[in-house]
């Protein structure tokens, strides 16, 4: 038997987590197991205009078991023609006794299921409800169209304070051009759109960190995410692409994480691969004085 939280949980931000952990407590107080029925992409996806999102769907199924949760994924696409009514009945015969929700909490097909729903209809059948009021910080409601802004406006900082932990890029590193190689900055590229839509931050220069495959340490870099202007390359969509500083090696076919720390500068066009490298030799120097700073005070 199950105690419920459903939701994209794009981000899982501390608006989550409070949802999560209230999850968790209903479930030790009645007895049950913490499940979440994760939906990989929230509707906005379907209607248009959607940015991206803020984590794929298996690194936030990761961290949710990591909190102790059963997470099943779900596409919205395979929900839209189930009736709230139908919708009550498959939750009660997969076992869950209680759901934990906030108060704008819809669900089946048209929205017609809704907190007032179950209330009426379904708490008579067993199923049990824990209405969360909106945790708010930043002046409104924490949410991850707020993160989403953050990060298309370069505020990491607030991202990544509103995810209490550092947001993160990952994707298969593939081999390109050798650009980086070749000025004396040897970049992985990283296919970070490879399996689904994430979001890509402002476009600019980035201080980043990552554990790298065969080593135990954790190496600094600088991220490069956008168009690569100065070469004129007419991108469909923006590249990333990461500079592991004091890093030798052979990065290929790897699957990376990496953890964007800070926000430099905005993405700039060169008129020749000397100034281009000055910047970068400039960027270095920045961003070896950052970790420095970050380092001693840690």
């Amino acid at each position: 038997m199950y105690a419920l939280a459903i939701g994209t949980f794009d981000g899982i931000h501390k608006g989550h987590q409070y949802i999560l952990h209230q999850t968790q407590k209903v479930a030790q107080e009645n007895n049950l197991k913490p499940l979440a029925y994760m939906i990989r992409y929230p509707i906005d996806k379907y209607r248009g205009n959607f940015s991206g999102l803020i984590l794929p769907s298996w690194r936030r199924k990761e961290l949710v078991e990591d909190m102790g949760f059963e997470v099943e994924i779900f596409d919205m696409q395979d929900l839209w023609d189930i009736t709230h009514i139908d919708y009550i009945d498959i939750l009660l015969d997969k076992g869950v006794r209680h759901i934990v929700c906030g108060r704008d909490f819809t669900f089946g097909k048209g929205k017609l299921g809704n907190v007032d729903y179950i209330l009426n209809q379904a708490t008579p059948k067993g199923l049990g409800l824990t209405v969360l009021q909106d945790l708010k910080e930043y002046g409104s409601r924490v949410s991850s169209t707020l993160i989403r802004k953050a990060l298309t406006d370069g505020d990491i900082d607030l991202a990544n304070e509103m995810l209490t932990r550092s947001w993160s890029v990952e994707g298969r590193v593939y081999e390109d051009r050798h650009v980086g190689f070749k000025l004396g900055f040897p970049t992985a590229n990283i296919d970070f759109r490879e399996k689904e839509f994430v979001i890509s931050p402002k476009y600019g220069v980035y201080l980043v960190k990552s554990s790298l495959p065969g080593y135990s340490r954790t190496f600094w870099g600088l991220m490069n995410v956008g168009l690569r202007p100065t070469y004129r390359e007419n991108l469909n969509g923006p590249k990333v692409e990461v500079y592991f500083m004091d890093f030798f090696g052979d990065l290929y076919g790897k699957h990376l994480k990496v953890e964007v720390i800070k926000y430099l500068r905005e993405e700039m066009m060169f008129g020749s691969e000397k100034d281009l490298i000055s910047q970068m030799i400039k960027d270095e120097d920045t961003a070896r004085k950052l970790v420095i700073t970050i380092e001693k005070g840690a």
